[in-house]
């Protein structure tokens, strides 16, 4: 049986700053809502891919979730996100990461919950791969940059999910 990835629903403890984080530094919609619970899409098909509500028990614990990943189109959107989280006092722990089949920035939202959000680079890489990138660095740089560490790894392989994408 094939399983596809519907949604995550989060509890937490301050309903309100965490549906702002979400819907303002985010982009998601709120598709449905209840009094302390949203449901929030950026699908237009799709009713939901993350829903949140208030938790009954304030709790200061670190999230047992490691990170919840999202896929954008361009380095020019991460770059834009790394600038807009970089300023938000509720954001925590913002860190440029390439695995060198992506351009990614890891960060925290307002409660502690991981997020990774990620462009594909042209590239496939051996994993793990997770080295530091510069985020001031321009697309050249950066590519120069990723492209040196693949080659560390032996022949530089195009990434496979853009060529299916592409053939699509």
């Amino acid at each position: 049986m094939p399983l596809t990835w519907s949604h995550a629903f989060l509890r937490v403890n301050d309903f309100d700053k965490m549906l702002k984080f979400y819907t303002a530094s985010l982009g998601f919609k709120i598709s449905d809502r209840g009094e302390k619970m949203a449901f929030l899409t950026q699908l237009e098909d799709e009713h939901h891919q993350l829903a949140i509500a208030e938790s009954k028990e304030e709790t200061e614990a670190p999230s047992p979730v490691s990170h919840f990943a999202f896929r954008v189109e361009s380095l020019d959107e991460i770059h834009r996100l790394y600038h807009e989280l970089t300023s938000n006092p509720d954001v925590g722990r913002v860190a440029p990461v390439t695995h060198g089949n992506t351009w990614s920035i890891y960060f925290h939202d307002p409660e502690r919950n991981g997020i990774e959000v990620f462009c594909d680079t042209p590239w496939d890489a051996k994993q793990p791969l997770a080295e530091p990138w510069d985020p001031q660095a321009s697309r050249e740089e950066l590519e120069r940059y990723t492209l040196a560490l693949l080659r560390k790894q032996g022949p530089i392989r195009p990434n496979s999910r853009l060529q299916a994408t592409q053939a699509a």
